[in-house]
Formats: structure tokens, C-alpha cells, sequence
């Protein structure tokens, strides 16, 4: 009974497997010229794993600057880091593409805008919250425009959304009335609304997300000792939920519309120029900048299939794996009390379907 179990739930995962498997988007990617040297050296592109791991070592244990504060803060950060290229006394804001006379804090055109938003995972600012801070995700947005997209989720909106048109800046921009257009776009509300960046800012908001997901894995900082969110881009919007607290675990995307937007807008030299200011601040860099081809390694679009040991509902048992599978079929004698034999479509960090598990001859659970 087990054996006939057991190979139903791999025809259904080897199915759903083919048809959750999709192709990478493709593009050709330059590294950045202004990488210092060595700063990636220890960073192994043998695979997915292996960057996300090596990577997260390179770029973790940044510098916290305060939100806000008399000292240097975000403010002074971020007035250098989005300077108008055309004008630098002047901000270049993220949605409307609007030029601003750089004013700092309590100025009436322009705010902070989290891409990632607090409100997902870490919305109360302290001295050991990082992410809240972090000039990598943090860009200068024009007041109304910045309220506009809330803690909406990135995604591809329509011609029935409200349009929020854009201003001819840095020869891009303008122009409104024709979806998509040079445009944001944007419907609903909360987790369960939409908004679209421009066309000319899509792949910088994508690669601020692509960078925390990578910067933030739980754990703790190396230096101040203190905890760090696991922060994890999803397409399950229902994972995207706001959190009264700080969180452990924090969920935003969308996850496979950041990666095209990722092809559809490359690095420019403005992207460069921020990242080298934001590294001058914090110390580290947003690797997607410097090595944009390395998102495809990260995050190639084929889901693989996990056996584990773990209960019904998919939670694996500390230390249990398909070894602890004898033979084709056959349990361990010393396997935990309970435990189910599962199978798990995965893609990246993100779990795409449980399958069937099975227990005992004959009890099968979803």
C-alpha cells in the first residue's frame, strides 16, 4: 500500500513540477565598474545556495545610521544618494520622477519611501531594527505620490488602475493617459492591492528587494549582537502581512514580476552613482548592482522537488531528511514518533505546494 502511496505522490509532484517550472528571463548583464577590489572574492556562484550564502557573508553587518537625528541620519544620506544628475542641488525623486531642491528633513515635497514596506516585518524603528534604515531600499519619493503606494506590493496593474503620471526628468518620464505610458499604476489596498513603478524605476525598486532578501536572513548581526528579520520575497500574496511588532519573518513581492522588471529596466550609471554613495554611509553594497547576472543564479525560475520527514502540514523535524529513508520505500526503525514521509516543491526559499504525506500503511494526509 505504502510503495502504491508513495509513487502517487511522486507522479503529482513530477507533474506539478513540469508545469511550476518556468524559464529564467533573459538578458545580457555587465558588472559594475566601480567594484572595489576584492570586495567579492569570497562569493561562490556554483549555485543558488552557495551565492545566497556566500553573498549574504559579504554584505551583512552594515553600519546603522539613525532614521532620523541631529547627527548624520537617512535625510543626509539619501539627499546625496538621489541626487538629480542634471542638477546637484536638486533630488531626482523615485515615483514621479520629479526634480527637488534638496531640503532634508520636514520638507514639503518629498519623504522617505520604504520599497519594502515597515509595515511587512519591521515597523517599529529602534537601534536593532536594520532594515527600517537601510539607504539600499530607502529612495526620496514625492509626499503625495509616496502616501499613494502605501505598503502596496509590487506588481503589474492594468488600464482600469489609477494612473500617477510622471514629470520629463534625466530624459525619462512624462507623458500619461495610455497604459502603461511612463507611468506608476496603482488599485486596492494593503497586501492585497497593486502598484506598478514606472517603466524607468522598475529595476531599481526590484533590486532593492532583490538586495534585502539576501541581506536579511535571520540570524543576528555579527557586530552589534543584535536579532535580524528574515525577509523573503514571495508570488503567495497571502505570506505579505503586516505585523503590529517587529517580526522574525517577513514576507513582500511580487516575487517573479521583480525579477522581470529586473530584465525590463538594467543598471544605469545613476543606480551606480547611488550605490557607491549608500556604500560610502553603510559599508556595504547592493551586489544586484554590481553583478546584476547574479539574480539569475539566485533565483532561476526551475522548482525542485524535497522529500522530508516532518508532520502533515509540512513542518520538517530538526535534522530529519529523505535519509532517513531505507531502501525504495522501507522507514527507519528509529524514526520520530509520528513522523510523515513528504514530498515539497520548492523554488528558491519559496514552498510552492505540499504534496501528499504519508504515515502509516494506508493514512495518507494532505
Amino acid at each position: 500500500m505504502r510503495r502504491l502511496v508513495l509513487l502517487s505522490v511522486l507522479a503529482l509532484c513530477l507533474h506539478v513540477l513540469a508545469h511550476a517550472s518556468s524559464a529564467s528571463p533573459s538578458a545580457t548583464f555587465a558588472a559594475s565598474p566601480f567594484i572595489p577590489a576584492g570586495y567579492y572574492d569570497t562569493v561562490d556562484t556554483s549555485s543558488a545556495s552557495a551565492l545566497r550564502l556566500t553573498l549574504h557573508e559579504v554584505i551583512d553587518d552594515h553600519t546603522r545610521f539613525p532614521y532620523t537625528s541631529p547627527a548624520t541620519d537617512t535625510w543626509d544620506i539619501l539627499d546625496q544618494a538621489d541626487e538629480d544628475p542634471n542638477n546637484p542641488s536638486n533630488i531626482l525623486d523615485v515615483y514621479k520622477n520629479a526634480s527637488y531642491p534638496k531640503a532634508g528633513a520636514g520638507n514639503a515635497n518629498y519623504q522617505r519611501e520604504h520599497t519594502w514596506p515597515s509595515s511587512y516585518g519591521f515597523p517599529t524603528d529602534n537601534v536593532t531594527n536594520y532594515p527600517y534604515t537601510d539607504a539600499h531600499h530607502l529612495f526620496l519619493a514625492n509626499g503625495s505620490y509616496n502616501a499613494s503606494r502605501s505598503n502596496l506590493p509590487y506588481d503589474t496593474c492594468n488600464a482600469t488602475c489609477l494612473e500617477k503620471p510622471t514629470d520629463v526628468n534625466n530624459g525619462k518620464g512624462g507623458g500619461s493617459g495610455t497604459y502603461p505610458g511612463n507611468s506608476d499604476w496603482r488599485t486596492g489596498s494593503g497586501s492585497t492591492g497593486t502598484w506598478e513603478t514606472w517603466a524607468g524605476r522598475q529595476g531599481d525598486v526590484a533590486r532593492a528587494l532583490l538586495y534585502l532578501d539576501v541581506r536579511y536572513e535571520g540570524g543576528t548581526h555579527g557586530i552589534a549582537g543584535t536579532a535580524e528579520p528574515d525577509l523573503i520575497l514571495t508570488d503567495d500574496r497571502g505570506l505579505i502581512a503586516t505585523s503590529g511588532s517587529n517580526a522574525s519573518t517577513a514576507h513582500m513581492g511580487m516575487l517573479a514580476v521583480l525579477l522581470q522588471w529586473h530584465v525590463d529596466d538594467p543598471v544605469d550609471d545613476v543606480e551606480r552613482s547611488r550605490n557607491e554613495v549608500v556604500f560610502g554611509f553603510q559599508g556595504n553594497r547592493n551586489p544586484f548592482i554590481d553583478h546584476p547576472e547574479w539574480v539569475a543564479i539566485l533565483h532561476g525560475r526551475a522548482a525542485f522537488l524535497r522529500f522530508f520527514v516532518g508532520d502533515a502540514v509540512g513542518n520538517v523535524y530538526p535534522g530529519a531528511s529523505a535519509t532517513a529513508i531505507v531502501g525504495p520505500w522501507g522507514w527507519l526503525a528509529d524514526r520520530p514518533p509520528g513522523a510523515y514521509l513528504g514530498a515539497r516543491l520548492e523554488r528558491g526559499r519559496e514552498k510552492l505546494a505540499l504534496m501528499n504525506t504519508v504515515h502509516d500503511e494506508g493514512d495518507v494526509g494532505l
